[in-house]
Order: C-alpha cells, then structure tokens, then sequence
C-alpha cells in the first residue's frame, strides 16, 4: 500500500516550503500566546489548577489533567508559572501536529496540501479553543500530535514514532471519561497492517484497545492519583433519569416522590442541560441519588439502568433531543461557547485580560459555530464522507482511522452526554481538518462516483442549517 510521502518534492522547492511552513506556524505560536497569555481561566480551570498546587484530586475532572499541570509547574523551580506551562504545552503540540503533518503533505504533492493543512489551523474555533487551559483542548492536542506520529511513521519514519505516539494516546484516553472512543482507533493505527485486514478481526482489536485504554485511564485517574470520589456519575444518571421523565416516562428516582420529581424537572431540565449545580434547589434531585446510593447494595449503575429499562421510549427520546443540541442539527440558536473569553475569580492569582484581540477571536469562533462549518453535526457528517472516499485513496488507513475516531468519539455522546458545550466535540472537527488535508493531498487519486456520494451528506447537512439560518 502506498503511504503519504511516498512521492517526494525534492530539491529548492521543498525546502522552501518546509522553511515557509516552520516561519507560519511560529507566526501562529507567537500570534496564539500574545492573544491568549496565559490561558483563558474558567471555573473549570480554577479547580484544576488548585489540585495542581496542592496535589490533591478528585475525580469530578479525571486528575490527570492536574497532575500534569503539577508536573509542568514544578519547572519553576518556585516560581509561580499560573498557566503559562499548560498553554504553551498545548500550543505545542497542536502546531507541532499541524506542521509536520504539512511537511509530510509537501513531500506528497507539493505546497498547496501543506498551505491548505496550516490555514485550517488558524479557524477561529480550535484557535481559540487551544487557548483555554481545559482537558477537552488538552485532548484534541494530544491525539493530533499522536496522529500527526503516525503518520510519520507511515511515510517511512522510525519506530520511535509508534514509541512516542502510544503514550500520548494513552494520557489523551484519561483526559475525559469517554476519550477512549476517540483514541481506540488511532491505537490500530500502530498495529500492523495484516491485522487489520479483516473487518471482524478490526472490530475485535478495537474492543480490546478501547478496553485496555479505559483500563489503562482507571489505573492513572484512580489507582495511582487516589483521587477524592465525588461520583460524577450521579450527574448522568440524574440527567437521564429527569430525561425520562419530561419525555412522559415513568419516574425513575428511588427517594423523591413522582410529584417531587415531576417538579424538579419541569423547573431544571432541558435537552441541553440539567441545571442540578448551578441553582441550590435542582441540587436536591441529585443529591438524593447519592443519599440513595450509599446505602448498602444500591448503585448508581442500579438505578439507571432500572430507569433506562423501565422507559426505554422515554429514555430514546431523551437522548435523542440531547444529541441533537450536542450536535447542533438544525438549531436556530445556539449558545455563545466556542471560544471562552474569561478571567473567573480565584484566591490563585490566576487572570486572563480579555483583550479585543480576544474578543475578536470569540466573535468569530461564534459566528463559525452559528454556521454550517462550526456545527459537530457538519463534522460528523465529513467523518463519514473520509469513510466513503478512502478506499482508493494511498493513505485510506490514515483516513479510516481518523473518520472512526471521529466518529465513535462524536457518537458516544448519544449515551454518555450531560452537557452540550462546543468544546466537547472539538477533537471531532480537528479530526476531520486533518483528513480532509490528508484527501486534499491526493485529490488526483479520489474516485468521481465516491466523491460525489460522500458530498451528499454533507450538503445535504448545510443546505438543511442554511435554511433554518435564513
């Protein structure tokens, strides 16, 4: 099977180009840390950053985050870093990504492909996204650098390329709960061509990497950090379970009467969001879950799977109205969350000065997200179209890999979703600008009636969102 960068561009031109690309993404590091100096602080960053300093974690964030911000802070040999370390190891890597993928698109077919794969990074959503110090930026950043290994690796680079790119991809698969969907299939990408050949014996591999991450992720967030538990689970299940409930089933609350749970839910509940911490009183429906749940012989898992089981219609519908603000289909308004521009109170001395710059950023990331080119849905449908034209494409591995990533990464959230931020789904998008660079590159090899079929989708997607725009 012929891999990128089996044709190479020789001579003055491909050092000039790889000269142009290394003096655009320095341009862009040095552009994305004036703007973003040192991290915009969220709420989220705040308690991060305090188990950082302290050393003490819980797990309502998985701790890795915290630890390897501890670990980077620790470089100041007692100075106060804040969140300097962080965002520069994020724009690190994501530009170190983006450029040497470029540079291996460049020994492919020319500038262009390596021009086209450099601009896509300066899209306002993940330029903006990978200036907040967050696990979901820290995520994408890191499955981008491990893909962007693999791929040197595939162009006929060393081994050590798979050495480095492993453990990056296990870090990135315990930055969230549901990460291991979105590096399961970049794990394939290390294993040798003959053993994924069969389509069975792919989806066993698969199973078995996405286990070994999770695995992988308990023994990091809980065995060696020995974090706080805060059961972060419960805000699923009480999700869910209000979930059901405003789609007319049966209440699944095991200490709240159906009059109680009726009322909590009517007064906190949407599709998008469950409102349980940030009013005192939507706090009680989920509070009584971890009353219940601490007696002994009960779980959490008991009490949702007895509610998904008793309303299964209910519960469908739930997650089907969740999923759809998760990705953004046809939704005439959505939320001003694609790029954060905050400096949230702390006793840390943490702040972030939001600049117009910053603002500008913002603005534009919202404006991009209100259209079909920011919208997960648009992205997921891209992941399917890689699906449909890699087959005859030189890098199809690379591209299949990728769209599954994206896909079982943007799907997951149909099941383990609690909230609808933008940023949830960045690595699907960033998944997606890398393969259609990838597919760009070798254009020349695509096949008309595969092409044609894979726009469809996509059109069809943004003919739909244009129309509920206009």
């Amino acid at each position: 099977m012929t891999a990128i960068g089996a044709h190479r561009v020789a001579g003055k031109s491909g050092s000039g180009t790889r000269l142009f690309g290394a003096l655009f993404a320095l341009a862009a590091c040095a552009t994305q840390l004036y703007i973003f100096h040192w991290g915009v602080i969220t709420p989220d960053t705040v308690v991060q950053y305090g188990q950082a300093v302290t050393g003490q974690y819980d797990d309502w964030h998985p701790p890795i985050t915290a630890w390897l911000w501890r670990q980077l802070l620790r470089l100041g040999a007692g100075r106060d870093l804040g969140g300097a370390p962080m965002l520069m190891l994020n724009i690190a890597l994501y530009w170190g990504a983006l450029l040497l993928i470029a540079n291996i698109l460049a020994r492919r077919s020319g500038w262009p492909a390596a021009a086209l794969m450099l601009a896509l990074g300066l899209l306002p959503i993940p330029f903006g996204e990978v200036g907040s110090i967050l696990k979901d930026p820290l995520l994408a950043c890191l499955l981008a650098m491990a893909t962007a290994l693999i791929i040197a690796r595939n162009a006929g680079g060393s081994i050590a390329l798979a050495l480095v790119a492993l453990p990056l991809i296990v870090v990135a698969s315990a930055t969230r709960f549901n990460a291991a969907f979105a590096a399961a299939p970049l794990v394939l990408l290390l294993l040798p061509v003959r053993w994924t050949r069969s389509v069975w014996r792919t989806v066993a591999l698969g199973l078995a990497a996405a286990a070994i991450l999770a695995a992988s992720s308990w023994v990091i967030n809980v065995a060696l950090l020995k974090p706080h538990r805060s059961q972060p689970f419960l805000q699923l299940v009480n999700f869910d379970l209000a979930g059901i409930i405003a789609q007319g089933g049966d209440n699944g609350y095991p200490l709240l009467s159906d009059h109680a749970a009726r009322r909590f839910t009517a007064h906190c509940y949407t599709p998008a969001l469950y409102g349980a911490r940030d009013q005192d009183v939507c706090a009680v429906a989920e509070d009584s879950l971890a009353v219940f749940v601490a007696q002994p012989g009960e779980s959490a898992t008991g009490v949702w799977l007895n509610a998904i089981l008793g309303s299964p219609l209910a519960y469908a519908r739930h997650r089907a109205a969740h999923l759809n603000h998760n990705w953004r289909f046809m939704l005439r308004t959505v939320p001003n969350d694609a790029v954060y521009v905050m400096s949230a109170p702390n006793a840390f001395g943490l702040h972030f000065t939001v600049t117009p710059l910053a603002k500008s950023i913002s603005h534009a990331a919202y404006l991009t997200a209100r259209s079909p080119v920011g919208r997960p849905i648009s992205w997921i449908m891209i992941a399917i179209g890689l699906l449909i034209v890699a087959p005859t494409l030189p890098s199809r591995r690379i591209l299949t890999g990728l769209a599954l990533s994206a896909l079982i990464y943007g799907g997951a959230y149909a099941v383990v979703s609690v909230a609808s931020d933008l940023r949830y789904n960045l690595w699907t998008m960033l998944a997606g600008l890398i393969g259609l660079a990838v597919v760009f590159a070798e254009r020349g090899r695509l096949h008309p009636a595969r092409l044609l079929v894979a726009l469809v989708p996509v059109i069809v997607v943004a003919w739909l969102e244009l129309r509920v725009l206009a």
